[in-house]
């Protein structure tokens, strides 16, 4: 099985492909950045050949011979994009036009398979969203990142529809911890401070666990939608304050007005899209994914906070 990874030098993709390569399925990975990603050791399993490129350049040749695409490339929390962050108009190129090319030159190629790292933030989270959630509660977004999932997600829907031939899988992690994440999710994740108020239950993934839910979405090849999380869900409150005397509550008003700023100065504070939905759930029901992938979380949410404070 020959494998492409796009975003192959972000957070996710330096956990996706070891794991990849350890897969015995997996004979060979084309990595996929416009910058250079860290591969594994070779002799490790599957061959990886790195190639940097503007995905805006993709072209089905360089495609030629993939079984699946990994679609992992997004806009995260300022991502290359620099002071251009803050342009909404691309950002929305970047994540939306810039997939809907990658997939298009995927099936062109004669790809059969792609998996699109999706997003729980799709749900929302708002103060009355359902708890659990399921694949078929309606994606309802709160913000640019996940109103660009959700594009995506209905532009890769449409190609399948056209082309019946190529299967789609659809992740839908929530927050995803680990060695590589996000610095804004770790600061939270180690962190003492959380949301002052009513204490809303949350999802976290670890970054091990969302690799492994891809390498089987590759080799099972099973289409659909699929709600990944670690459990149980617990309150920014409980894992601020968890094996920890105190914690320290900010008020939700005051981490809405002062988040912005720090957005403004620098791209590790993350969109201030993602403080709006501090005062919403966001639990997600896993069941299609223990049942149709044979996924199933390895690392329990205590289990994220002791790795990540270690």
């Amino acid at each position: 099985m020959h494998v492409a990874v796009t975003g192959a030098a972000g957070c996710l993709g330096q956990a996706v492909l070891p794991a990849l390569a350890r897969e015995p399925a997996v004979q060979h990975v084309l990595a996929l950045d416009r910058a250079t990603p860290t591969l594994p050791p070779p002799g490790n399993g599957a061959a990886i050949d790195a190639r940097v490129l503007d995905l805006a350049q993709l072209q089905p040749q360089e495609l030629t011979g993939v079984d699946t695409l990994v679609h992992l490339a997004f806009q995260l929390m300022g991502g290359h994009g620099q002071r251009r962050r803050h342009d909404r108009a691309w950002v929305r190129e970047q994540n939306v036009a810039l997939s809907h090319h990658v997939f298009r030159s995927a099936v062109a190629a004669g790809v059969r398979h792609i998996v699109f790292l999706s997003s729980a933030a799709v749900y929302g989270p708002w103060p009355d969203s359902p708890q659990p959630l399921t694949e078929d509660t309606p994606t309802r977004p709160r913000f640019p990142y996940a109103e660009d999932k959700v594009a995506v997600e209905q532009a890769l829907r449409a190609l399948a529809r056209e082309h019946p031939e190529c299967h789609v899988t659809v992740l839908r992690p929530p927050a995803i911890v680990g060695p590589h994440a996000h610095p804004l999710l770790l600061q939270i994740a180690r962190g003492r401070f959380y949301p002052a108020g009513e204490a809303q239950p949350v999802q976290i993934l670890w970054e091990d666990d969302a690799a492994a839910a891809i390498v089987r979405s590759v080799t099972t090849r099973t289409a659909g939608t699929f709600n990944l999380g670690a459990e149980p869900a617990w309150s920014l409150r409980a894992m601020a304050r968890y094996r920890r005397r105190w914690g320290l509550p900010i008020p939700l008003a005051l981490i809405r007005g002062l988040h912005p700023l720090a957005w403004r100065v620098t791209a590790r504070a993350g969109d201030p899209g993602w403080v709006r939905g501090l005062d919403g759930p966001l639990v997600l029901d896993c069941t299609r994914a223990r049942e149709q992938l044979g996924w199933s979380p390895r690392v329990t949410t205590d289990e994220c906070l002791e790795r990540l404070r270690r």
